[in-house]
């Protein structure tokens, strides 16, 4: 259902999994795997010891048809499904099986607006996740994604790196900036090579670490009927207590809780889907 390119390095390591396009149209990271998966055949790059599995399109039929899934969010059905019944479901029970093989994990996606800058989810901070995480070229991460699905039962926090956690698999998810940005490529490609290199897959200079801003996640907001938001919001925009965020057809408003900001706002949000998200500097 999914195509997996796998290179073997001379020695034994690591063994890296490398993931795009889980969500269709987040295309990114499919453009990113791609390009180095070419030059690794060419021997541009050389592996020195360890593996890595490419899959560069997780989800081909969503990716075909450019849109975010077939039947449901797949990055919300990361479990075994013991009957399996839509396209999801399906591919949910193929890549756990890649998961449980591989030490590292880095899942590659792409967001919904233009002015978005990229970012990482660091779900689990313990420090082996911390040091990963300093060598992606992002700024931000966001923390909190397992705490604010707690409180929300009827969504259950079955993504990549929740699955890879429980099966003791180092993970990021790295969200690479807007969908159909060339430097949302780059993004992609950088955080790729940096983890590889850092985790002695591939030849290289060692990866220059960089200080982040970690931002803890509060909570998310369902659209539960037909709306708009109040502003032309990009991702991470500072809010105010008291701000107007959003307003329903019926008239009902909705209003930030305290000072804080505004995390992928989704100004295409269906109704019954995740709207957005708030945080606050950790």
């Amino acid at each position: 259902m999914f195509k997996k390119i796998y290179f073997k390095g001379p020695q034994q390591g690591i063994n890296i999994l490398i993931l795009g396009a889980v969500h269709g149209n987040e295309t990114a990271g499919t453009l990113a795997q791609q390009e180095i998966i070419q030059s690794l055949e060419k021997g541009v790059y050389t592996l020195q010891a360890g593996s890595v599995t490419f899959i560069p399109i997780v989800n081909e039929e969503a990716y075909q048809k450019d849109i975010r899934g077939v039947d449901e969010n797949l990055n919300r059905l990361i479990k075994y499904h013991e009957k399996p019944q839509n396209n999801e479901e399906k591919i949910a029970n193929l890549l756990i099986k890649e998961i449980e093989k591989a030490d590292v994990l880095l899942d590659l996606h792409s967001t919904h607006c233009p002015t978005d800058q990229p970012f990482a989810f660091i779900d689990h901070p313990y420090q082996e996740n911390l040091d990963f995480l300093k060598i992606i070229p992002v700024q931000t991460a966001l923390a909190g994604w397992p705490e604010i699905y707690q409180n929300c039962p009827e969504i259950e926090n079955n993504c990549t790196e929740e699955y890879a956690f429980l099966n003791k698999t180092l993970a990021l998810t790295v969200e690479c900036g807007y969908h159909k940005a060339e430097c949302s490529v780059q993004t992609a490609k950088q955080s790729i090579l940096n983890t590889l290199i850092h985790f002695g897959v591939l030849k290289g200079a060692p990866v220059l670490e960089t200080k982040k801003t970690i931002i803890q996640l509060q909570n998310f907001v369902i659209k539960e009927k037909e709306g708009t938001l109040s502003k032309n919001y990009a991702h991470l925009d500072k809010i105010q207590k008291g701000e107007e965020i959003a307003v329903y057809e019926t008239g009902e408003k909705l209003f930030a809780p305290c000072d804080g900001f505004i995390i992928m706002p989704n100004h295409g949000a269906k109704v019954n889907t995740e709207w957005f998200y708030f945080g606050k500097k950790s």
